[in-house]
């Protein structure tokens, strides 16, 4: 059974070993270049993604996220593997439509900003967010963490490493973020003004 679209045939995912810190960091942009730039309608149809799951990548999601080690299988597969209703926290935790959105979200296909203009790598900031599975629940899991400027300047915060890479410690940069996003338009915000929005939210968020 086809997908819907032509896709031709996608690159094959590696599941990496366990507890490895950045094991999706590669997967994430070869699911991307296979899907391509979807529409919001497509990007949320929960049958592609659960179709994807089972499917394309079925390889990948048994050695990723396996049923048979998990205590919680039934859990897992409705996490993982399926995606009975469509919101950002289902998402960002199915096991394939996470690798796409959150690439959508901090793809850089000039090279503009920082991270990516010193590697020269478009997906730089998505490998940023993959260097710890906690980092993607941090950054995307509030309304604030769909706005590219935000989650750029927050990664380029946490690329200093030490104590500003930790997942508390940008999860509470995040929250001050949703607080100013309470009164505040933050998606009409200019890249500087991203940068100052995170810097002062730093002194709120002492590393631990």
């Amino acid at each position: 059974m086809p997908l819907p679209f032509e896709t031709g045939e996608p690159e094959t995912l590696a599941p990496g070993a366990k507890r490895q810190m950045s094991r999706d960091s590669g997967n994430a942009p070869l699911v991307y270049e296979f899907l391509g730039s979807l529409d919001r309608s497509n990007a949320s149809d929960r049958r592609l993604w659960t179709y994807l799951a089972f499917v394309t990548y079925r390889d990948y999601m048994e050695k990723r996220w396996p049923l048979a080690e998990a205590k919680n299988w039934k859990g897992r597969v409705r996490d993982r593997w399926l995606l009975l209703n469509v919101s950002r926290g289902t998402l960002i935790r199915h096991g394939i439509a996470r690798l796409w959105w959150v690439s959508s979200l901090t793809y850089d296909p000039q090279c503009e900003y920082s991270l990516s203009k010193t590697s020269g790598d478009p997906f730089a900031y998505t490998k940023e967010v993959f260097r710890n599975e906690d980092r993607l629940n941090a950054l995307f899991d509030r309304e604030a963490g769909t706005i590219p400027g935000l989650v750029r300047a927050v990664l380029e915060h946490a690329a200093q490493g030490d104590a500003y890479s930790k997942d508390k410690y940008l999860g509470a940069i995040m929250m001050e973020a949703r607080l100013v996003y309470g009164y505040r338009d933050l998606s009409a915000l200019a890249a500087e003004e991203f940068q100052e929005l995170v810097t002062q939210a730093v002194p709120l968020s002492v590393p631990a």
